[in-house]
């Protein structure tokens, strides 16, 4: 006949094997993406015009030749001659990202986090709960 706690322990155990890969998969995703996005510099990006979905802009790129890229328009339609803050990749420097890339990875390494310690709890109780029981 099964004890509560070899219940519980073997429920732990099964949660542990869920919560602990998944945990550190995102865990490492997230390091990923972190650095991947802390290589972003600023750029101040200038509207050179404005169509009806989209504007272009125009930045002074590493070597100070002149880039330009279309964005979507989003929120106020913007001005020709309006400034703009962007962020470019080294590796893209054509493609620049109009949102802050300092949010990038945070949602993966704390819900990772969070996982991970949960498994790793779980862990500890799937060991520990059937030495008790017996004991």
């Amino acid at each position: 006949m099964t004890e509560p706690l070899d219940a519980i322990a073997i429920a732990a155990e099964v949660f542990a094997w869920l919560a602990l890969p998944v945990g550190i998969v995102l865990l490492v995703i997230g390091i990923g993406r972190r650095s991947w996005s802390s290589r972003y510099t600023t750029a101040k990006a200038v509207v050179a015009t404005v169509r009806e979905r989209d504007a272009k802009i125009r930045w002074f790129g590493e070597e100070g030749e002149v880039r330009e890229s279309t964005s979507p328009l989003t929120g106020q339609i913007p001005a020709v001659g309006d400034a703009r803050t962007v962020w470019v990749h080294p590796s893209r420097p054509d493609t620049p990202r109009l949102d802050d890339p300092a949010h990038d990875g945070r949602v993966l390494l704390t819900l990772g986090g969070i996982l991970t310690t949960v498994g790793a709890i779980a862990t500890i109780v799937a060991f520990v709960l059937p030495l008790i029981a017996s004991g």
